[in-house]
Order: C-alpha cells, then structure tokens, then sequence
C-alpha cells in the first residue's frame, strides 16, 4: 500500500490529575482549535500525539484503581472522540493486567479517524526513581508493537523507553517508517536537553520518523517541560507549532545508505 499523506501533531497537555473526563474534554479543545488554525489539512490526514498517561496522569500510588479495559468507558469515549472529529488520536491509560489486577500496564493507544484501535503498545521499560516508582506498581509489557496507518509503518514508545535503544533497533529491523514518543518525562537538570537529544539520536539511528511529546505543568510530586517534537531520520526537529507532513522522499533518501542491516549484536569482554 502506498504511503497516504499523513501529518503528526504533538499535544503537551497539563493533564488533569485522575480525571479522564476532564482530560478528554480537554482533548477535544485542543484538537479543535488546532484543525481549526489549518483548515487546508484534511482531519483524517493528522494524527494528535498526546503525553503518556493521558486519561489520568502519571499516577503511582494505587494505579489498579484507576486502570481500565478496552471498550472501558474512558477508551470508548476516546474512541467516539476520534470518530467525531474524523482524525487521528494516540492517547495514554492505565490498562488492567489480566495477569496481575494489583499491578496494571502503561498502554498507549493509536485510535484511527473510524474509531477503531489501530495499534496498542504497553511500556516495557518502567521508570525506577522516586518514592514510589513505576516499576514497583506497574507490570512491563513483553514486546513493541508494528502496525500500519494510512501505509506508514508506525512504532511507539512511552517516556523512558527512550534511553533504551534495542527497542529501537527492534522497529528498524522491522522497517518502521515513523516512531511516536508518548511521556510524561520529569524535570531536573539537563533533563529536557537530555529528552531531545536521545529522540533525536533514535530518528537518525532508526532513519524513521520519531515524534515525541511531553506533558506540560506539574502533577503532586513532579514538574514537567511541555516539549514538543517532531524528528526527521536526517534528525533535524522540523516540527513549527502545527500540522507536521512527514515526506516520504525523505525516508528514501536517508535509506540509501543501508545502515540497517549492518546492526549486530555485540557482546562485551573484558579485556585482560
């Protein structure tokens, strides 16, 4: 299938704390007023990246009691909200593990313009700091996720995956065209430099499209940039504050050296 035209937006939502109706009201503002400000770009044609947890925020303590289940209410309104504005959507939510009730996984989901779920990925590597991480009250997801949207190949990745390149290798192997970076990734010194420059470092390295997001404000324990992102494969950030055409010439040109098939795995030794 040929690549259809497709155009990516970032979202840095504040997102409100535990409050998946408020956050998709939200939502629906900032998509509208976003379409609105590009009449010339088709609805269908855009896809809104919105920060990781989007539905409730980064939350930590107690998580199950606010983990849902595809169609749950939170995800059939998000789905009815991508089918009422006719464009797409990549959201985040606490998604109820069938394996372990106590400790759900950070999903983010691609919702196409029909309403249906495009594709689903569950984060597989869970943040380690603070008083309560994520990995102590969340379970890991076991794979990335490929799927096909408007003829492009897309991958995703939550927040901290970004300092994990194999995830990374993985969706070149597997041809990704365009990697969207879900996060809710936490202030501090260096950080936002830090954030940039791996999502950078993984669109020149995966010669894909990597768009990223984080959400902006504060939530109880942590504060956050708002940042926004999106990556050619040359990494140069070519994102300008609204609808972002992603060429596939670009793709094409930069795939002319064949740096995919040469990765291998390495193995360390020490040296003696």
């Amino acid at each position: 299938m040929d690549r259809l035209p497709l155009f990516v937006e970032p979202v840095p939502l504040d997102l409100a704390w535990k409050d998946p109706g408020a956050n998709l009201d939200a939502m629906e503002a900032e998509i509208r007023r976003r379409l609105a400000a590009a009449p010339e770009v088709p609805p269908e044609s855009v896809l809104f990246l919105f920060p990781e947890m989007t539905l409730t925020g980064f939350v930590t303590k107690d998580p199950h009691a606010y983990a849902v289940e595809p169609p749950a209410p939170p995800v059939a309104a998000l789905r009815a909200l991508a089918r009422r504005l006719r464009t797409g959507i990549a959201a985040g939510f606490p998604e109820v593990n069938r394996e372990d009730r106590r400790k759900p996984l950070n999903t983010l989901a691609v919702v196409a313009p029909d309403g249906e779920i495009a594709g689903l990925y569950r984060k597989t590597h869970l943040f380690t700091w603070g008083a309560e991480p994520e990995s102590a009250c969340y379970a890991a997801g076991e794979s990335g996720t490929l799927f096909d949207y408007r003829g492009w190949k897309v991958g995703l990745a939550i927040c901290f995956d970004v300092r994990f390149s194999a995830l990374f290798h993985a969706y070149a192997k597997a041809g990704a065209d365009l990697v969207l970076v879900s996060s809710n990734w936490v202030g501090g010194p260096h950080k936002t430099y830090q954030y940039r420059t791996l999502c950078s470092a993984h669109a020149i390295l995966t010669q894909a499209f990597v768009a990223a997001v984080n959400r902006a404000g504060r939530d109880p324990a942590w504060e956050y940039d708002g940042s926004s992102y999106v990556f050619a494969p040359t990494g140069e950030d070519i994102y300008k504050g609204s609808p972002c055409r992603l060429d596939p010439a670009v793709i094409a040109a930069v795939r002319k050296m064949a740096v995919r098939v040469a990765d291998r795995p390495i193995t360390v030794s020490d040296f003696r």
